[in-house]
């Protein structure tokens, strides 16, 4: 568990230290570095608490780096997880969601396929954001680069999360999200 707090604070001081280069290099680790430590804990948890316990402290370990390192830095309005409060909350949200998903994941009936295509579809939804234009969290030059990164997460999310065939079911469940989720942006 003080592994996880841990883990996310030196994610955190990288992605500080990230904040003072380019845009898309920051883009491109921000937040998803702090994904992947979500994934791994949720789904190394031994049990559904241990999992919500684990993302929680994995996802609040950068946000503590983060802050410490507003201190040393008084316009650091760039080192955070969101653009303000609301979308911070959301990302923090987004990502004890994706932990716990994955560790319902590990379940062998299509509960744990649908847990899989829902943590794959929430991570597409970031990536969504930043490679739309007018989006919220728009990032110019997020696309191609971006979104391959983001699509090869997906696709390594799938594929480590899902089981053989089923991986279908996950994966279709993650288009759906994904595809909804860009419909909503867009307002078609």
């Amino acid at each position: 568990m003080v592994l996880s707090l841990f883990v996310g604070m030196l994610l955190g001081g990288v992605g500080a230290l990230l904040a003072y280069g380019p845009d898309l290099l920051y883009a491109l680790y921000n937040p998803y570095a702090y994904l992947l430590l979500v994934v791994v804990m949720g789904r190394t948890a031994a049990g559904f608490g241990w999992a919500v316990l684990s993302s929680v402290l994995a996802a609040f370990g950068p946000i503590l780096s983060l802050l410490v390192a507003t201190i040393f830095e008084s316009n650091a309005w760039r080192m955070s997880l969101g653009d303000d409060g609301a979308s911070m909350n959301l990302m923090i949200a987004n990502l004890v969601a994706i932990g716990v998903l994955s560790y319902l994941a590990k379940r062998y009936d299509r509960w744990g396929d649908v847990a899989a295509g829902g943590a794959a579809g929430l991570a597409l939804f970031d990536g969504i954001d930043k490679a739309m234009p007018g989006g919220p969290e728009h990032v110019s030059g997020f696309w191609p680069w971006g979104v391959t990164v983001v699509a090869a997460i997906t696709l390594g999310m799938l594929v480590s999360l899902g089981r053989g065939c089923d991986r279908a079911c996950s994966a279709l469940i993650a288009l759906v999200l994904g595809a909804s989720y860009f419909v909503f942006l867009t307002g078609l």
